[in-house]
């Protein structure tokens, strides 16, 4: 069934010219997106590639326009503090919103970028990071082609505005709050918030000063609003079986897994000693933005000695040459400056992963069935982590607060209960579990993109309707407005049957009636008491 899938999907593609632009500076963000760029160009698409990651012998296919050292390298230094009151949802946003929007600036400044915007180059379809600003949108509508999006984690409240999808805060937790799923009532009323403020930074934060260089770049008439519902098609890094159960428009796809690479390979001793491991292997990374070397040293000393307490051998992603003198690294630790990380997982004899709760890491250790002590840092990291949690494949520390002995309390649970391993085997079987891999998901949306010439049928109606429209205010205020007015008639027609019942009852009552009358009588007592008159 799956042969013949891809041999149908062989038959239909056509070459065609893309431009793809990632202003991201992030090496994990770009893993994935690199496996799609592979993959298109392996269809025999024509790719022009602006990146930050340009590889030395690109394929014959490929033109790359180097961003390299353009930007620094986005760091999340460990031991920054912060003394400001905004609470931590909101920095970690402001953050990410600044880096992108600086990345944009310094991307259209390039000569290289001026020189492809002036030239007479055509694209049949432009594809372009979603996350924190959309000053590249106006690609699409210079080069007149059809836009996909390319996402790396979960739908943030803005993109879903931009397909029309639904966002439901009474279940679907915000991108940076962490909550789960099922939440108590103030938990729903802070995620509502939370999605509210989120919308309202990124226009103040994002679009405004993206529109400023966006005008300055390709000249007025480009607003990144209405451009911004143009999507074709966004590809969401994401998947329902470890994220959220969350409805989604036609417009809006899960890859969740896309940069699973399963021709990545061990070196030669690190494999050596993974096999030999009779006690099993412990691999701990927070990634590429995070620097373990750059935990305090108290608190680094006491998850070091936690840790020395293990049989099992650790692999540690880390700069051994930036650890303070005053730190002892254990006889079990072996520190390495890069680790193929998916081919470790991947390792039967990997026991526990020890991640910062980034979503890339936590897919590759779902696909690698693999039970995780998760340190969320920074941004989704939360999210992902308390998913983990509620499917029992994971325990949650906090890196600020745990002592080493909440370290060795979570360690030791993780590695003895059998129950984790057995919840991570039935996660892995459930996410790997598809009609076609994340990958040929990915090319196939983008080929279906370019068939249909951006498939405007896609198109959510939502995206046509005004907010008022799609809440249904309009609608609301006529059937309130239309209870008020049958109210009143209806009270005006009591109130008239009422006086004629008055009359209908004998004179000495009179006085009677129109005290109870103006007590509110109803007509179903007068109708009564005028029956009993005529009995008499």
């Amino acid at each position: 069934m799956r042969v013949a899938w891809l041999l149908w999907l062989a038959t239909v593609a056509r070459a065609a010219r893309l431009l793809v632009v990632l202003p991201t500076n992030t090496k994990s963000h770009y893993a994935m997106y690199s496996r799609l760029i592979e993959a298109l160009a392996k269809r025999d698409h024509q790719l022009t590639v602006i990146t930050h990651f340009p590889v030395d012998a690109p394929q014959p296919n490929i033109n790359q326009i180097s961003l390299a050292g353009t930007i620094p390298e986005i760091t999340n230094n460990l031991t920054r503090k912060y003394d400001s009151l905004k609470p931590s949802f909101i920095r970690n946003l402001e953050q990410i919103i600044s880096e992108c929007v600086n990345a944009c600036e310094t991307v259209v400044q390039q000569d290289s970028f001026k020189e492809l915007l002036n030239s007479t180059a055509s694209f049949d379809l432009i594809i372009v990071e979603v996350f924190g600003s959309d000053c590249f949108l106006p690609l699409g509508h210079r080069f007149r082609a059809p836009v996909v999006g390319l996402l790396s984690s979960v739908p943030l409240p803005w993109v879903n505005d931009y397909l029309g999808n639904p966002e439901t805060a009474s279940y679907i937790p915000s991108y940076m709050m962490g909550y789960r799923q099922h939440m108590s009532l103030w938990e729903r009323l802070s995620n509502t918030i939370a999605i509210i403020l989120a919308k309202i930074l990124y226009t103040y934060k994002s679009r405004i000063p993206s529109q400023v260089i966006v005008d300055r770049v390709f000249g007025h008439g480009n607003n990144l609003q209405k451009l911004a519902k143009n999507y074709s098609v966004i590809l969401s890094n994401s998947h329902f079986s470890i994220n959220e159960v969350r409805p989604l428009v036609p417009g809006l796809v899960e890859v969740g897994g896309l940069h699973l690479d399963h021709s990545q390979t061990l070196p030669k001793n690190m494999k050596k000693l993974l096999d030999a491991s009779t006690d099993g292997v412990i691999y701990w990374s927070f990634g590429s933005m995070s620097r373990i070397e750059t935990i305090p040293s108290e608190k680094l000393s006491g998850i070091f000695e936690a840790i020395s307490e293990l049989p099992q051998l650790v692999f540690v992603k880390m700069d051994r040459r930036r650890l303070t003198k005053n730190i002892t690294v254990p006889d079990n630790v072996y520190t390495m400056d890069w680790i193929p990380q998916y081919a470790t997982l991947c390792h039967p004899n990997v026991k526990l992963f020890i991640s910062h709760g980034g979503l890339l890491g936590t897919q590759e250790a779902v696909a690698c069935g693999v039970p995780m002590l998760m340190v969320p840092l920074y941004a989704d990291q939360a999210l992902n982590s308390q998913s983990m949690f509620d499917k029992n494949v994971a325990r949650i520390l906090d890196l600020h607060e745990a002592d080493k002995y909440e370290w060795k309390r979570a360690l030791h649970d993780l590695l003895s209960n059998k129950k984790y391993r057995e919840n991570s085997k039935t996660l892995k079987e459930i996410f790997l579990d598809r009609p076609i891999n994340p990958l040929d998901m990915g090319v196939y949306w983008i080929e279906y993109v370019l068939r249909y010439r951006g498939a405007p049928h896609m198109r959510s109606p939502a995206l046509d309707l005004s907010l008022s429209q799609y809440l249904l205010f309009d609608v609301i205020i006529i059937n309130i407005t239309i209870t008020i007015v049958s109210v009143f008639i209806l009270h005006a027609l009591f109130k008239y049957l009422c006086t004629k019942c008055i009359k209908w009852c004998p004179k000495e009552k009179i006085v009677i009636e129109k005290r109870l009358f103006k007590n509110n009588v109803t007509l179903f007592v007068c109708l009564l008491r005028k029956c009993k008159v005529k009995i008499n």
